[in-house]
């Protein structure tokens, strides 16, 4: 018995490469039946169900209802477990049946995402299962339910990115080689540290600071120094 584990519709498949992809990546590999389901907000992919691989399929503008009901035809007497990131989300998945809900803690309720709160204890008392990606998310969810909950922390696809411990020039205007780069790659948004990162770049001017990503909630970056370069959004298979 495989379980088949579906993750609703939050985030673009190939937009922003982040946990929820690169779990599901690793539980297919493992065995397990993967439904991502792609909001396709950037219409990059055909709507319908479509294998990346054996074990993972990508569910384009398709809700989350409709995913469970396909995953329930395509693969019956199979376990269907819902997996999800975003605690608003918890009235929609109360609303359809499956077997087991997983809530998967990635970021704390406040400040740009305050207004998970409501939500935040429902999504977790709900939950059969919990995982936390810090300790201090953990002990907050604990402090909240009293419940077990699974450090999980954040890590790096390795087979992805071992490419890039190649060294080798960069030469990406405005970059031309000359200087050691320090890169930041991810979401340019206002938990950023940006000065931090400004004191950072003056105090090392012989580095050169690239950051490369799209512009979350907000539309201009607060760079002061002359070593710090944003080179924009770049797809997850051109990173390396």
């Amino acid at each position: 018995m495989r379980p088949v584990i579906v993750y609703p519709p939050t985030i673009d498949w190939d937009y922003l490469h982040q946990r929820p992809q690169q779990l599901l990546k690793v539980l297919a590999e493992l065995g397990c039946i993967c439904i991502f389901c792609n909001p396709n907000i950037h219409k990059r992919h055909a709507p319908g169900f479509r294998h990346l691989s054996e074990n993972l399929v990508l569910g384009s503008s398709v809700p989350f209802s409709g995913a469970v009901d396909w995953a329930k035809t395509t693969y019956p007497h199979q376990p269907v477990i819902a997996y999800f990131t975003y605690p608003p989300h918890i009235s929609m998945l109360k609303a359809v049946k499956t077997d087991l809900l997983i809530f998967d803690a990635v970021d704390e309720p406040v400040e740009e995402f305050a207004d998970w709160l409501p939500s935040y204890r429902e999504a977790a008392q709900e939950a059969d299962i919990i995982l936390a990606t810090a300790r201090s998310l953990k002990e907050r969810i604990y402090s909240l339910t009293g419940k077990e909950i699974h450090l999980l922390p954040n890590g790096c696809d390795y087979e992805h990115f071992k490419t890039a411990q190649i060294r080798q020039l960069v030469d990406i205007a405005p970059l031309n080689g000359s200087k050691p780069v320090i890169g930041y790659i991810g979401a340019i948004a206002p938990w950023l540290d940006f000065s931090l990162i400004n004191v950072m770049a003056r105090f090392l001017p012989d580095y050169e600071f690239a950051f490369i990503g799209p512009m979350l909630k907000q539309n201009w970056l607060a760079f002061t120094s002359p070593n710090m370069h944003y080179l924009g959004y770049v797809d997850y298979p051109s990173l390396p």
